[in-house]
């Protein structure tokens, strides 16, 4: 039967209310006058309802509900062996039934989570294209400690691409803190030097920050469109260095350096500056990329040399394709079997017309 009984289910029943309540211990029994009122309750085939077996079905919080076993009439009643049959289980069911509880409430809090810690869909900018890629490393959640994020101003946009210490959950946590962080400074500060050094007090103030590693290494850059192109500053927090691609098909490194961001409170961070002409494009992205390996035929890191040649490759593709090939190209090389997080963050300079 499924669906949904009234209250009077409890008083129809003696003992019904009890095992609900915690309060019966073992299977009880009751005859057929105490059990007529269930007629309605029962298919029409079932026909007049006899002896009845109320067990408690117990979870590891408490009572979980109650097993309740109805004959037809002019059946024997329970004996011993059916009852200890019921308490078995009546045990493993409430046993079932508060797992299945708290896996539902684990997947509310996954689903919250998730929300809150995916990376975002992306703004729309004039006079860039940008495209974005994620993947996690090992986790059913979907959620890890690389991430980036976009800030659109007037003028351009604001872009953060880092990866925080550790991997899963804990790693999501801290990788939330630094973008909350993020969003909030960013309204008193979008230079992007100045911005990396105002995150980096922001960690070391934080409550605990004696206790856990807050360690990230960051990329943060100013964008801004002008008639040439679209210009960059990038302030680097120890993060490896973007690539930028022609629309030619050449790929150069943009060393930004710096050091950690959370590893020092008296930490050195550096500034670039760079020019994309129309059909240029810059790709930042976390070390979850080169160091990318596995498989029986790739136990090798996929390395840089195999990043830039698949760059070179794939020049003038819009960013969203070009970074769909990316992702597809490191997990062919790994196998199914991604040890890191990965993040990408891919932005071009449109062209005219």
């Amino acid at each position: 039967m499924t669906g949904l009984a009234d209250e009077e289910l409890s008083d129809l029943v003696p003992d019904l209310g009890a095992a609900f309540d915690g309060d019966l211990g073992e299977p009880t029994q009751w005859p057929d006058a105490h059990v007529a009122g269930l007629t309605a309750l029962l298919p029409p085939s079932f026909g007049r309802p006899g002896a009845a077996l109320v067990s408690p079905m117990r979870g590891p919080g408490g009572p979980a509900g109650a097993l309740l076993l109805v004959r037809r009439a002019g059946r024997a009643d329970f004996d011993s062996r059916d009852r200890e049959l019921a308490r078995e289980f009546a045990a493993r069911a409430g046993a079932a039934l508060a797992a299945a509880e708290l896996y539902g409430e684990q997947a509310h809090l996954a689903r919250v989570l998730q929300t809150s810690l995916l990376p975002p869909e992306l703004p729309t900018v004039p006079g860039v294209r940008m495209a974005g890629g994620y993947r996690s490393a090992g986790d059913t959640l979907r959620i890890g400690g690389d991430f980036y994020e976009v800030f659109p101003h007037p003028r351009g946009a604001l872009f953060a691409l880092g990866d925080v210490s550790g991997k899963g959950v804990g790693a999501a946590v801290l990788t939330g803190r630094v973008r909350q962080s993020l969003q909030t400074l960013r309204l008193v500060e979008q230079r992007p030097l100045e911005l990396i050094h105002l995150l980096n007090r922001t960690l070391f103030d934080a409550p605990d920050a004696a206790r856990r590693s807050q360690l990230t290494t960051l990329l943060l850059g100013w964008m801004e469109h002008g008639p040439t192109g679209v210009d960059l500053r990038i302030a680097g927090g120890g993060h490896p260095a973007p690539l930028l691609v022609t629309a030619a098909g050449s790929v150069t490194g943009v060393p930004v350096g710096g050091m950690p961001v959370g590893a020092l409170t008296d930490a050195r961070f550096t500034e670039v500056r760079v020019h994309l002409d129309p059909g240029d494009l810059l790709l930042a992205y976390t070390d979850g990329v080169t160091e990318a390996s596995g498989g029986p035929a790739h136990a090798e890191k996929f390395g840089e040399r195999r990043l830039r040649g698949a760059l070179a490759a794939a020049a003038g593709l819009p960013p969203a394709v070009l970074v769909d090939r990316l992702l597809q190209v490191v997990d062919e090389w790994v196998g199914g079997q991604a040890a890191d997080d990965i993040a990408m963050l891919a932005v071009c300079a449109s062209t005219p017309g």
